[in-house]
């Protein structure tokens, strides 16, 4: 019965990470508002919708972090590796990409582009995880 308990427990606290961080998300769409994306020469729109799948994106990431600490699982640190593999190539491959924030334009490099890899594949770890028998 204990482990019943634990099990449901973690499927709580996971739940509560991804509700946290698309909350979190749709919140600072509603705070900043009118955020594109500009990629070789043409622009995009971003709305509520995706920033808050992005927040959580980013919440099950933290929760895939907060297990595998406990866990002392490195494969998380592979899941990591891969994914900031991954966005890096993305980044070199599409290049010239910008941030439309406020009438604001920020260039991305490749460092976030990576680092957005990493989140991702630490939140696919973290379904794994939320999700194993």
């Amino acid at each position: 019965m204990t482990q019943n308990r634990e099990k449901l427990i973690d499927k709580a606290q996971g739940a509560t990470f991804v509700a946290g961080g698309s909350a979190a998300g749709a919140g600072v769409a509603a705070t900043v508002g009118g955020m594109g994306l500009a990629v070789a020469g043409t622009a995009v729109g971003i709305g509520t919708a995706p920033v808050a799948v992005a927040g959580a994106v980013v919440g099950t990431a933290a929760y895939g972090a907060k297990k595998a600490i406990e866990e002392g699982d490195v494969s998380a640190l592979g899941a990591v590796a891969v994914g900031a593999a991954g966005g890096a190539g993305i980044s070199a491959m599409v290049g010239g990409m910008g941030l439309l924030v406020a009438g604001t334009v920020v260039g991305i490099t490749i460092a976030p582009v990576a680092a957005a890899g990493a989140v991702v594949l630490l939140a696919g770890y973290s379904l794994k995880k939320l999700f194993e028998k």
